[in-house]
């Protein structure tokens, strides 16, 4: 698919949801770098009512997601997000800024287990809850084993390993994953329901044990999120795009001929 036939499907979309859309499409985690460009695009569109954002992401960084959210409704009185395929971790936190969700059947959120940079190894992002459950672990080996000295002879080096501050870190993130999501739960994906907060918030901060747990439409409905099943002309479009988009990075990343 060429930049023209991507165009488009993103008018017939735009005339499909009355709305103007915009696309964030990566593989790369979801960071603050996306702020000065995503401004400069709505500066470019200016005040309108309805902004539609078609989201690919595996996630990333726990703070960037509210401030997408804050800067997209600088610009417009509605804000809904598209997921075609996945909206993961830290890209889920910020579906529940939005006022619904799109969703075909293909399409997976995921729980908010928001990445932090490896202090060591710089190009890896671990899950903050990585770092919960392996200290849960190491209490329940030693308080689980029928000689806890043992135990804690052979976790020693492991245990040494802890930096005090790197966890404290990681505590933090954990905190501000819950503090964001019922956040924005509050203002916008949940506002006329209250009462159904802390629960969403509980569910997808600590309810779920694999990072990748792919939550469908039917189960985020079931969760409470404002989710409108995509079908028909609709997620014709919404998919074509997703694989205009997806083509156009494989392209990006083979090398040259």
């Amino acid at each position: 698919m060429d930049a023209e036939e991507r165009f488009h499907y993103l008018e017939r979309l735009e005339k499909l949801r009355d709305s103007k859309v915009l696309v964030y499409f990566s593989y790369r985690p979801l960071d603050d770098s996306i702020l000065v460009p995503l401004y400069k695009q709505l500066r470019e569109i200016g005040r309108t009512k309805k902004i539609d954002l078609i989201l690919h992401s595996y996630g990333g960084a726990v703070d960037t997601p509210i401030k997408v959210v804050m800067l997209i409704r600088e610009f417009c009185d509605e804000f809904a997000v598209i997921v075609p395929l996945v909206a993961k971790s830290a890209a889920s936190m910020l579906v529940l800024g939005a006022d619904e969700v799109v969703m075909g059947p293909v399409s997976e959120l995921g729980p908010i287990d928001a990445l932090v940079k490896h202090p060591e190894y710089k190009d890896l992002w671990v899950p903050v809850q990585a770092m919960e459950h392996c200290l849960d672990y190491l209490q329940r080996s030693i308080l689980e084993s029928p000689n806890p000295e043992v135990a804690i002879s052979i976790l020693t080096p492991v245990l040494n390993k802890l930096d005090p501050w790197l966890i404290g870190d990681y505590e933090k993130a954990l905190k501000a994953s819950r503090q964001y999501a019922e956040a924005l739960l509050s203002r916008y994906m949940l506002h006329d329901t209250p009462e159904r907060v802390p629960l969403v918030t509980k569910a997808l901060t600590e309810g779920y044990f694999s990072h990748g747990y792919p939550i469908g439409r039917q189960e985020a409905k079931q969760l409470g999120l404002k989710v409108l099943e995509a079908d028909g002309e609709l997620w014709d479009v919404i998919w074509e795009l997703y694989l205009g988009y997806e083509e156009l990075f494989r392209a990006a990343e083979s090398p040259e001929d």
